[in-house]
């Protein structure tokens, strides 16, 4: 289920998108021009979130992870807010973003000005919603943000609440990320 504001930039995409191709024999891409490439092999994934975005989360420094994927290796950084129910992972992928536009279920959109890849699941027990950026011709960062718990009231959490937090992280790792 879309929210509003990605449905616009979805719609105003594909609209770009059908334009600039009435004038090019050049297939556009699904993404706009990013505003910078960033270098997904070198770059500390725990310094993604800022001392005081960390804090503003509840959650303490990044704990960096590095591991094989289908696709080939992948490096991660994770934190946890056990208080209110909330897990946030910013994880390299070796390959486009633009390949998990292929999934059912998905929707294209920018963030801080990078192409994203918005894609749920869960919904009905803890929901998750991911972002998958951009962030080089060959390379993607994948934002997450689960709800790792139910509320108070033993109601699951909104995948609409979890995917606005999900935006938001994103849109701070892709301005604390983009100089480095």
């Amino acid at each position: 289920m879309a929210r509003p504001a990605l449905r616009r930039t979805a719609v105003l995409l594909t609209i770009t998108a059908l334009l600039a191709g009435c004038g090019t024999s050049e297939p556009t891409g699904p993404f706009p021009p990013r505003p910078a490439d960033i270098d997904t092999t070198t770059v500390d994934l725990c310094t993604a979130l800022t001392a005081e975005q960390q804090n503003e989360l509840g959650v303490g420094p990044g704990e960096p992870r590095v591991g094989r994927i289908v696709i080939g290796s992948t490096r991660a950084c994770l934190w946890s807010n056990f208080d209110d129910g909330h897990n946030y992972t910013v994880q390299t992928l070796p390959e486009p973003a633009a390949v998990a536009t292929e999934a059912p279920g998905t929707t294209v959109g920018v963030v801080g000005g990078y192409g994203v890849v918005e894609s749920t699941s869960h919904a009905e027990s803890f929901p998750l919603c991911e972002f998958y950026v951009d962030a080089s011709d060959e390379q993607a960062l994948r934002i997450q943000v689960q709800a790792s718990r139910r509320n108070d009231d033993g109601s699951r959490r909104s995948l609409d609440q979890v995917c606005d937090r999900a935006e938001t992280v994103t849109a701070q790792v892709l301005e604390n990320l983009r100089g480095r």
